[in-house]
């Protein structure tokens, strides 16, 4: 897999209005602009809604979000199912969703028609985990609910992915599904026998073979110690984890990882740290490059090629900058901008003369 950036957009913005982070957009990311998040500038405004918005029988109520179920509903899961396995720009449109920079992104798209584009959707296993049922039940138990659950990711994934082909259609639509709740598979797993590693693998393996099949590229974000085996073995194309608090969360699985990085796989290092206001303070470049290089050479020492470690990197954020005084919220991803041009670059050797 081909990608022309290496400096992932991660994170809710701290703006309020749209020219502002437009400005940022086009000035750090304009070769892959992203639909940037801001909750700042709307109180409805998280990843977590535009995910789960316009799905049938799905209500968030009091911060909770509730799946219900009854005879009004089955016309619309119908026509939910068909959607999926025969998506087009009308049979996707009833699950659109809007953010407050929506209508900017879409202008910045058929101006600048770059390579790539970034938007971030909750995760399958997330969802499983936030949605709540009127009976309690582990959606990921009972095949039922597992299948609205990869159906509603791939159809959000793919409403989207034919707007940004409206807009400019040679552009990559890359997706990253936010996993924030990725580290508690064990404790599912342990609460249910039917949560199987093999049920998944499957359910990720399905949503990211339906939205490669629309020419997007699948990325999976968690920034808690989880077990990334699951979604390298589902063909996801990068993994995206807390690279400053966790660097040695890829360390115990180098033969997985070196066999995803040959295969094309990417690894986001989320290696500046935005965890308050003082860490952003003191930071520069200098730190969180051999911060960067520290947590690599940590990977390589554990067994992973040294040239696919780094021609395989990207950096970013290490999450969330809409808290931090405007200041240091751009200071921290300029950092990372800049980090993203240092990242150390290994040629491939010259093939060997056959004549000789």
């Amino acid at each position: 897999m081909k990608l022309s950036f290496k400096c992932l957009p991660v994170g809710d913005l701290p703006y309020e209005t749209n020219e502002l982070a437009t400005k940022l957009t086009v000035k750090l990311f304009e070769n892959v602009p992203f639909l940037a998040n801001m909750p700042n500038a709307s109180e409805d405004e998280s990843v977590i809604n535009r995910s789960v918005s316009n799905l049938p029988g799905v209500k968030i109520k009091d911060k909770k979000i509730i799946f219900k179920e009854g005879p009004q509903y089955k016309p619309l899961l119908v026509a939910m199912d068909a959607a999926f396995n025969n998506p087009s720009a009308e049979s996707l449109e009833p699950y659109k969703f809007d953010t407050f920079f929506l209508p900017k992104y879409f202008q910045i798209l058929k101006r600048i028609k770059p390579a790539e584009t970034v938007v971030n959707l909750t995760g399958p296993f997330t969802l499983s985990q936030k949605l709540v049922t009127k009976d309690g039940v582990q959606m990921l138990a009972d095949k039922y609910y597992r299948k609205f659950i990869i159906q509603a990711v791939s159809i959000k994934a793919l409403w989207i992915i034919h707007k940004i082909k409206e807009f400019s259609p040679d552009t990559l639509p890359v997706i990253m599904l936010e996993e924030p709740l990725l580290g508690k598979v064990g404790d599912v797993k342990r609460e249910s026998e039917d949560v199987t590693r093999e049920v998944l693998v499957n359910m990720y393996s399905k949503i990211i073979k339906k939205i490669k099949e629309y020419h997007g590229c699948v990325g999976i974000q968690c920034f808690e110690k989880c077990d990334w085996k699951i979604p390298i073995d589902a063909g996801v194309d990068i993994i995206s984890f807390d690279a400053y608090t966790n660097p040695n969360n890829l360390n115990i699985i180098p033969e997985k990882v070196n066999d995803f990085l040959i295969g094309g796989g990417r690894i986001n290092w989320a290696i500046v740290p935005v965890i308050n206001e003082a860490t952003v303070k003191a930071l520069n470049l200098d730190y969180a490059y051999n911060r960067f290089i520290k947590a690599v050479e940590g990977l390589i020492l554990a067994g992973v090629s040294e040239r696919l470690a780094y021609n395989r990197a990207m950096v970013s954020v290490q999450g969330n900058v809409d808290k931090l005084p405007l200041i240091f919220a751009e200071k921290a991803i300029i950092i990372a901008n800049q980090l993203s041009k240092k990242i150390p670059v290994f040629k491939r050797l010259p093939k060997p003369d056959s004549n000789q």
